[in-house]
């Protein structure tokens, strides 16, 4: 099967990997004249941190690490303020984190797939159009070609998505904050560090990247929606928008490289869906989570990697898209509604709200918090989620395999699966697969409530699966509430359970 992947970043990157790995055939077209080498400091880990260790490519990375010991909050004097060390961050991620610069990242990715996939730099779509068996697309340069699918991975300002689904203006959701950042030579002291000072309604931060003696620079600001700023612009912007701030921020501003800046909206993308036919959408095209989320290049590798598998394990694309999309859109969604929620307090719009976060730093950045760290940066890997479907479900029967701690996002992504069922049969038919039971998280427990409630007369038989002393108990607890009938299988016992649920 040859598809094409429009867009060469993080997602297309790795999507080709995966693809390529699997037998199918990528291509990749990305707009830009080559690998770019600008860009911001992102925290890795997480989904990302998982399929980046699938592809052998952790070691790399870590050598190439930006070197900020400690992320440091300071007052207008350079005082410092609270101290987030790095050290911690890594006994949060349990180890598995790493700060990197984009371009690190993307160049690693590519590096993986440059002699094995067909890579077309300055290249992008001026039109697409399918029919039952394939997608035609138009290239800039005129030309047309055939493929059996086209994924869009071009990021937030997808071209994909406004050639297949509309213009971004029906699916971006302004968050109320601007964003730039540009490169700057170290003459200010910041050395091994990663310095933010906030005033009401405005931040500016400054950090090392990878490369001996340069900071890159972060300005966030409120401001009302004007769309794109120009680049002659842009540092007129700045400096307007930045007047009068304390710490270094003139002494950036003096230096910034006036056709070196990246502006844009903080702005996410939601969409009712992600797949049309034979077009599907992966990372930032489908799902943008902004900045404040803190996951979107991790969340850009684990959809990637998720949507590439499931084109591996089903033979029927429109198949795989849907699992995809159930088991990656609850995930971003979760995300982005935390985001969402952490908008005003990452820039407090007030000076109460300024001297309340303030607080919260000198208290939460220490070890003794490290649980309340952990979920409020929500590490959680898609990869490892408690609930994984099994390929071997089809027509009205959907098998799964129970492993870990139960969270929202495994009940939302089994309700999304139950719905599909139930758009073409009057009943479903489950599957349990128990491997371990870890329990179920608090905020899940009306999730766990709400599923009875909505699909138990739907749910027609439910098979339990396994050894453990409780999976008998759970088979009969489950009626009537969960499923009409239900029934518990010994593990060595798992074809007579899908026996069992066909008929």
């Amino acid at each position: 099967m040859r598809i094409l992947i429009s867009g060469g970043g993080l997602a297309g990157l790795t999507l080709a990997y995966w693809l390529q790995k699997y037998g199918f055939t990528p291509v990749v077209i990305e707009q830009s004249d080559g690998l770019r080498h600008d860009g911001y400091g992102l925290d890795f880990f997480g989904s990302g941190y998982d399929v980046a260790e699938k592809m052998g490519l952790i070691e790399q990375l870590e050598g190439q690490q930006i070197k900020a010991q400690y992320v440091g909050y300071v007052n207008e004097k350079g005082k410092p303020i609270a101290k987030l060390e790095m050290d911690l961050m890594r006994r949060i991620m349990d180890g598995r984190y790493l700060p990197l610069m984009h371009w690190t990242l993307e160049e690693a990715l590519y590096q993986t797939v440059a002699d094995k996939v067909e890579i077309r730099f300055g290249r992008s779509l001026t039109a697409v159009s399918q029919t039952e068996n394939s997608v035609i697309v138009t290239f800039d340069n005129g030309r047309s070609e055939t493929f059996d699918l086209l994924i869009g991975a071009d990021g937030i300002h997808s071209n994909t998505r406004r050639l297949v689904f509309g213009p971004e203006a029906e699916f971006a959701h302004y968050l109320g904050y601007y964003v730039a950042c540009f490169p700057v030579a170290d003459r200010y002291g910041v050395g091994e560090a990663w310095q933010n000072y906030t005033e009401p309604g405005r931040q500016v931060g400054a950090y090392c990247s990878n490369r001996d003696g340069e900071l890159i620079t972060l300005f966030m600001w409120e401001a009302p929606d004007e769309g794109r700023i120009p680049h002659a612009e842009r540092l007129p912007r700045l400096r307007r928008e930045f007047a009068n701030m304390g710490w270094i921020t003139p002494q950036l501003l003096a230096d910034a490289p006036a056709n070196n800046i990246y502006m844009d909206t903080v702005t996410q993308i939601k969409m009712p869906q992600w797949v049309n036919g034979r077009i599907a959408l992966v990372g930032d095209a489908a799902g943008c989570m902004t900045l404040i989320s803190g996951q979107g290049a991790s969340m850009a590798l684990g959809g990637a990697y998720l949507l590439a598998e499931a084109l591996h394990q089903y033979d029927d694309y429109a198949t795989a898209f849907r699992v995809y999309e159930n088991e990656v859109r609850p995930e971003i969604e979760t995300r982005q509604d935390k985001a969402r929620d952490f908008a005003k307090a990452f820039v407090p719009g007030s000076e109460l709200g300024l001297q309340v976060q303030k607080v919260m730093m000198k208290l939460l950045l220490r070890d003794a918090f490290k649980g309340v760290l952990r979920k409020q940066f929500g590490g959680a890997s898609v990869l490892r989620r408690a609930l994984k479907r099994l390929p071997a479900s089809h027509d009205e029967v959907l098998g799964y395999v129970l492993n870990g701690k139960l969270r929202e996002v495994d009940y939302h992504s089994l309700s999304l699966d139950v719905d599909d069922v139930l758009t073409d049969h009057d009943h479903v038919n489950l599957l349990l697969k128990m491997e371990a039971l870890d329990g179920i998280d608090w905020p899940a427990m009306w999730d766990d409530v709400r599923f009875g409630l909505d699909y138990g007369r739907s749910v027609q038989k439910l098979a339990v699966v396994g050894d453990q002393r409780w999976s008998d108990w759970l088979a009969k607890a489950a009626r009537p509430f969960y499923a009409q009938q239900s029934r518990h299988f010994p593990e060595n016992e798992a074809e007579a359970a899908w026996a069992w649920l066909q008929n």
